[in-house]
């Protein structure tokens, strides 16, 4: 089966400086990837990438078996969503009015369509951001613009969803709705990397982890083998060890 994502011995330098060399990744339709590493890892330069923000280096990267250099960027657009790490507080919209934007690449025409408004208020509502659609995006919290930004990914109807940590600034529940809702999508049959730093949803939410150490695939385990197999914990600290709960829950802890 050909892969919806495939990186082949991507690179990407700055100036002097290599952030990734050779990261090679095949990522299918229903599969939901932790994309891990310590700071500097180069997680946000991969998932920039594959966005179609930056140019590899050097290597090739696919989508749907095409070279991501041949699709148009409303072609892309149809197939990929991207929530950076980073979108500015000020923007000059309605949360409603920035869902609705990720509707754009899916509309026919200048105007909303039907099909187009059920998909917005579904998206707010799986994310919790229905009540304050009115708002301004500049007034609201960082977890309410984040919950904002990931229904305007959901609304999208993507095949394959990149988020650079979508759980930041959220509160616990938030984390777990977050979470289950990347897993919905992923159960039937979207893809998704989704860049995180808690091992814990990782282990909880996601079918695969890759994680990065200077600039390379340092680990890419089935959650089956990563509990397994906990050698890769090394790769963020020596304090770190597997345990589980007396519900069988696996759980990670540090000393």
């Amino acid at each position: 089966m050909t892969p919806l994502l495939s990186i082949e011995d991507a690179c990407w330098a700055t100036g002097a400086t290599s952030v990734l060399e050779g990261v090679s990744l095949a990522v299918q339709s229903g599969e939901l990837v932790a994309l891990m590493g310590r700071n500097g890892a180069g997680k946000s330069t991969l998932v920039d990438l594959v966005a179609g923000l930056r140019a590899p280096t050097s290597g090739r990267i696919q989508l749907d078996g095409r070279p991501a250099e041949a699709w148009s960027a409303r072609e892309r657009a149809r197939l990929v969503a991207h929530l950076p790490q980073a979108v500015r507080a000020d923007l000059p919209f309605s949360a409603e009015q920035l869902v609705t934007m990720g509707r754009y690449p899916q509309a026919d025409g200048w105007f909303e369509s039907d099909a187009d408004r059920e998909a917005v208020a579904s998206a707010m509502e799986r994310t919790h951001c229905r009540d304050f659609g009115p708002r301004a995006v500049a007034t609201l919290s960082g977890g309410e613009r984040q919950r904002v930004l990931l229904a305007a990914c959901l609304a999208q109807e993507p095949r394959l969803l990149l988020l650079d940590e979508p759980s930041t600034f959220l509160d616990v529940d938030q984390q777990l709705q977050c979470f289950t809702l990347l897993r919905q999508e992923v159960d039937r049959g979207v893809a998704c990397v989704a860049v995180t730093h808690d091992l814990n949803l990782a282990l909880t939410f996601a079918t695969r982890i890759v994680v990065l150490a200077s600039g390379r695939v340092a680990a890419d385990l089935t959650i089956p083998d990563a509990l397994a197999q906990t050698d890769w914990l090394a790769l963020f600290s020596p304090r770190l060890s597997l345990t589980r709960s007396e519900s069988g829950q696996p759980w990670v802890h540090y000393t």
